[in-house]
């Protein structure tokens, strides 16, 4: 288990990053994407999030990530380190919550 802000949460399993990996693959070559893009490593954040409050479908998830609206092209490499987050990304970040 990890614990982050007083927070403890399941570490990933090996079909769990196996299935966000494949999630997040499907995505990248929908977008016509690089897998180590800012955009990716974006969505890859936001997949482990949606994944650790309880969306673990995969199909769910790939639903999620569609409706995500990143502007890849102003989004800067250095946003894909710092955490920021676009309003549509928290909007679908905090709907998670409701499941």
């Amino acid at each position: 288990m990890t614990q982050h802000s007083g927070i403890t949460k399941p570490a990933l399993q090996p079909e769990d990053i196996g299935m966000l990996h494949s999630v997040l693959k499907e995505w990248c070559r929908e977008k016509s994407c690089e897998i180590g893009s800012p955009a990716a490593q974006q969505v890859a954040r936001e997949l482990v999030s949606w994944f650790e409050c309880g969306i673990r479908n995969p199909h769910r998830l790939s639903g999620l990530m569609r409706h995500m609206h990143l502007d890849f092209e102003s989004l800067p490499i250095s946003t894909a380190t710092s955490g920021a987050r676009s309003p549509a990304v928290k909007a679908d970040r905090l709907a998670c919550h409701d499941e």
